[in-house]
């Protein structure tokens, strides 16, 4: 194609096009950034979901090793015991649970910086 074949137009506005093309490119990329952050969410919620699930079935078992332990006797009373003289320790956090808060308090700063 030679010079005197090509054909220019003028088109009015074209920097205000321009800037509008680049703000939907932007906000095509925050829609795709807040998309990635809500599929996190999701893997977040179903990861609690199942350490939920898994620390029933863990108490489920327990409640069942105590069952299995404590005798039945027919016709005595249970012995009341004074919670306070006993030496009761604090349930330590299983490590999945301090991961899963892990990736909230992440996931939470990632929305954070989506809204700057």
């Amino acid at each position: 194609m030679s010079e005197d074949d090509q054909l220019y137009v003028r088109v009015d506005g074209y920097k205000v096009l321009l800037q509008d093309l680049e703000a939907v490119r932007q906000i095509i990329q925050n829609v795709e950034e807040a998309a990635e952050v809500l599929r996190q969410v999701r893997e977040v919620k179903e990861k609690t979901i199942d350490t939920v699930y898994e620390n029933i079935d863990r108490m489920n078992e327990k409640l069942d090793d105590i069952e299995m332990e404590v005798p039945e006797v027919e016709g005595e009373v249970p012995q009341q015991v004074d919670l306070n003289t006993q030496n009761i320790q604090e349930p330590e956090i299983d490590d999945s649970v301090e991961e899963l808060h892990s990736e909230l308090q992440n996931l939470q700063s990632e929305l954070s910086d989506l809204n700057q």
